[in-house]
């Protein structure tokens, strides 16, 4: 009895290379990267005319609002009083007090939000690239790789043998993501 093994003719170029036996990552450091960088936020204070109008039975309050934002999303709303009276009696320091203190209390509070914005991209299946130049996040997909195309191209044409679905295929490789295609990989290997 004669069997014949069919062995693939095309290498994978997704297989998986060996670790380095002692190249470890330490755990703390991808995590302190992660939280380091610049965030560009921004930054509005106004004088609170809603808490002053509750407090109208008191003389010489004066109050601010803090918003605090990221690409004009709302992180934290931070709020700073302040009553000048006899005992209180130097204006600019107590004015300028409790304007800081309106923005502390804005960024304090914008620290969940962010927390919450942060670990959902992080979840996303496309969580983004950092752009080291900028220290910022790109989060347009990325493309698929040279070797994924070329890889894609030639199962194409070993396994599709009408000419038109064939060009319909082909067509559409330069588009793909990196994802899609590894999905299409995928597909033909089955």
């Amino acid at each position: 009895m004669n069997t014949t093994t069919y062995k693939n003719q095309i290498k994978s170029p997704f297989q998986i290379a060996p670790r380095k036996p002692f190249e470890r990552k330490d755990p703390l450091r991808e995590e302190i990267k992660k939280n380091t960088g610049s965030f560009n936020l921004s930054v509005t204070v106004e004088e609170d005319v809603a808490t002053k109008s509750l407090f109208s039975h008191i003389q010489g309050f004066i109050g601010f609002i803090a918003t605090i934002k990221k690409d004009n999303v709302v992180l934290g709303i931070g709020r700073g009083s302040t009553i000048l009276n006899k005992m209180n009696k130097y204006v600019e320091r107590n004015i300028r007090f409790a304007f800081g203190s309106s923005i502390i209390d804005g960024i304090s509070r914008s620290i969940k939000t962010m927390d919450d914005l942060f670990i959902k991209t992080s979840n996303q299946e496309n969580p983004g690239i950092l752009n080291e130049e900028t220290n910022e996040i790109d989060y347009t997909p990325e493309l698929a790789s040279e070797r994924q195309k070329s890889y894609l191209r030639q199962l194409i044409s070993l396994n599709v043998l009408d000419e038109r679905e064939r060009n319909q295929w082909e067509s559409e490789i330069d588009e793909l993501t990196k994802d899609e295609a590894s999905e299409k990989i995928q597909f033909f290997m089955r």
